[in-house]
């Protein structure tokens, strides 16, 4: 009876061929998924179906510039920028956004987490009161912790208390990828946790 003897060098060779393939295999994948999601957006928007177009690949966590624009210019069009806009993913650099002033403007200083520049563009845009869109006030929350002497002062009760909730809860994971799990399982879709979290 011969004995079976077991090259582990060969058996770790196949496993990272098989662990590249499945990689590479991800990665076109996604890439598909992104361009077939743009393709849907532009052709709805040529339909003027905007609100659809928001809805396409909306719970996936892939993206690339061109389907970026595409969102930036539907939330745009629905006025929901400063709504919605940190509730899908981000790709590339805000100043390529900036150029049209106004919301653009506001959204591409949030995407490059340039505070000091949101805050002081805020005013020749909005009334600083608590009818902001969403992501302005979650910003300037953030703005208000950050700063000892903020040139905004912006308080809201519920969105404070939110806040110092997020902050509690990172005090009890000092490990930073867990810390990272428990706030996303909460906090995903906020500006706080695109500021904090996302590179």
């Amino acid at each position: 009876m011969k004995k079976l003897t077991i090259n582990v060098r060969r058996i770790w060779q196949y496993s990272l061929g098989v662990a590249v393939l499945m990689f590479i295999i991800g990665i076109a994948t996604d890439s598909r998924d992104v361009e077939r999601y743009a393709s849907q957006m532009e052709r709805l928007m040529a339909q003027g179906e905007y609100q659809k177009a928001l809805e396409v690949g909306a719970r996936s966590d892939k993206t690339d510039k061109r389907l970026m624009t595409l969102r930036i210019q539907a939330l745009a069009h629905e006025q929901l920028l400063g709504e919605r806009l940190f509730a899908y993913p981000i790709a590339g650099k805000g100043k390529d956004f900036a150029s049209q002033g106004g919301d653009h403007a506001l959204c591409a200083a949030l995407i490059d987490k340039d505070l000091d520049r949101f805050v002081e563009l805020l005013p020749k845009y909005y009334r600083i009161d608590d009818k902001l869109p969403r992501y302005y006030r979650e910003a300037l929350i953030l703005y208000n912790h950050l700063r000892s002497n903020p040139r905004i002062l912006y308080h809201d009760s519920v969105m404070d208390t939110d806040y110092s909730d997020l902050q509690e809860l990172e005090k009890k994971y000092p490990e930073p990828k867990a810390r990272q799990m428990a706030v996303f399982n909460q906090y995903e879709g906020t500006y706080w946790y695109y500021y904090e979290y996302i590179l």
